[in-house]
């Protein structure tokens, strides 16, 4: 759909805040935005197939520890509403969505929108430090993590990245099977190998093998 020789970019929203969904609905409607679905949870939301719609925008803190899926090829993108002390950003900025504060405004929601249609990723700088400063290091400052402790340590994709390196599986092949870019899945390696301080991905592997993160 058109508007005004532009784009109409059509979203939906998982909440479980009635409010909330009014609010982001009618803000993002003066943005030029069109509503295609709201939910009350992100599955609901995934049920629905996301309503066609080009953007999700999902209140990841009512899910709890609920599995956010973001990885379906021909799905929309995603912007996730997030507390600050979420241990997940780093790893959902990694799979390419934008990450917000729960109290973002509608024009910011819809700033990050068009952000991630152009290709971009937008989260405020002390979300993008904090994910930088947890990935980087693999632990949280202070924590020193064994062989035995990393399966605490790596992040679910991680984990799946580590089945697919214990199976032989290139950068290349990995982000084929997972749905994720070559260079995404070379940053998910280059932080197992970190996280398991081995020198090289065979070293992680067989390491992992000893630790029984993956089966022989």
């Amino acid at each position: 759909m058109l508007n005004d020789g532009q784009y109409l970019i059509r979203f939906a929203i998982a909440s479980s805040s009635v409010l909330v969904r009014a609010g982001l609905a009618a803000g993002l409607a003066e943005c030029g935005f069109e509503m295609t679905h709201t939910a009350a949870t992100f599955a609901e939301l995934r049920e629905a197939a996301f309503a066609d719609a080009d953007i999700a925008i999902v209140d990841v803190a009512d899910e709890g520890d609920a599995e956010i899926d973001v990885y379906a090829a021909d799905g929309p993108r995603f912007v996730l509403l997030a507390g600050e002390t979420d241990t997940r950003i780093g790893e959902w900025l990694i799979d390419g969505c934008a990450v917000l504060p729960r109290t973002a405004s509608a024009a910011t929601i819809a700033g990050a929108a068009r952000a991630l249609l152009a290709g971009l990723v937008a989260t405020p700088a002390s979300y993008a430090a904090e994910a930088l400063r947890f990935e980087r290091v693999g632990e949280k400052v202070g924590e020193k993590v064994g062989e035995k402790k990393a399966a605490g340590v790596l992040t679910r994709r991680e984990r799946e990245v580590l089945v697919a390196m214990s199976n032989g599986l290139g950068n290349r092949e990995i982000g084929g099977a997972l749905g994720i870019s070559a260079h995404t899945a070379k940053f998910h390696v280059a932080q197992i190998i970190a996280k398991l301080d081995a020198q090289s991905r065979a070293h992680a592997v067989a390491k992992a093998l000893r630790a029984g993160l993956v089966d022989a």
